[in-house]
């Protein structure tokens, strides 16, 4: 027998603790949006701008925290998705004088079909190399979108300048106000088909 004996014991199972969801409950749900319903109308049109701005970048956020937050993905990429369906939306409107509001169904199947093109061959990546191949994609983006080739099309350096909508149906709000309720009701829309994509079997499985 040795000297010392290294008596080994198994430390006892400890349960998980589960994590909470990352939702709100549905009383400040309520007020939320209801703050951002009224907030408009108490701030001038450069206010309700940045806050649309703000909303067009909680678009692409949602995006991100799919992939991101629940597959575990890291991209760097999503600003190159983003500028595609941006640019499809604007080139529509500008070149083709199409409504802004069926412009979106148009760049999203566009975006869809642009990224399964730079996934299918970036499955088999994952981690560091994921993010160096989306941090590459999102590098070349902005010189692609600057060739002559498509400059007729994108601006070039210059980019395009489109033309904020009016208010339908004879509303009495300004540009920026409409621009504002209208990206809301499609970030509202987006989160709730994302929380609910999230909560499906899919979502589990991400």
């Amino acid at each position: 027998m040795s000297a010392a004996e290294e008596i080994v014991t198994e430390a006892p199972a400890v349960e998980a603790v589960p994590k909470r969801a990352m939702t709100l409950g549905l009383g400040p749900s309520l007020v939320v949006l209801a703050a951002l319903c009224l907030a408009p109308l108490f701030v001038k049109n450069f206010i309700i701008f940045q806050m649309t701005m703000l909303l067009i970048y909680a678009l692409a956020v949602l995006a991100l925290n799919i992939l991101t937050g629940g597959s575990g993905q890291f991209s760097l990429g999503q600003s190159a998705f983003y500028a595609v369906g941006a640019y499809t939306s604007a080139i529509l409107m500008e070149h083709a004088n199409m409504n802004y509001a069926l412009t979106l169904p148009i760049a999203g199947v566009i975006c869809f079909g642009f990224g399964y093109l730079f996934g299918k061959p970036a499955l088999r990546l994952s981690g560091v190399y994921l993010a160096l191949a989306t941090f590459a994609l999102a590098t070349a983006m902005p010189q692609l979108l600057k060739l002559g080739f498509f400059e007729h099309w994108t601006g070039g350096v210059q980019g395009l300048v489109v033309t904020k909508p009016d208010a339908p149906f004879g509303l009495p709000m300004s540009q920026d106000m409409w621009l504002y309720y209208f990206t809301l009701a499609i970030t509202i829309g987006m989160s709730i088909a994302s929380v609910n994509m999230l909560k499906s079997r899919s979502g589990r499985s991400f």
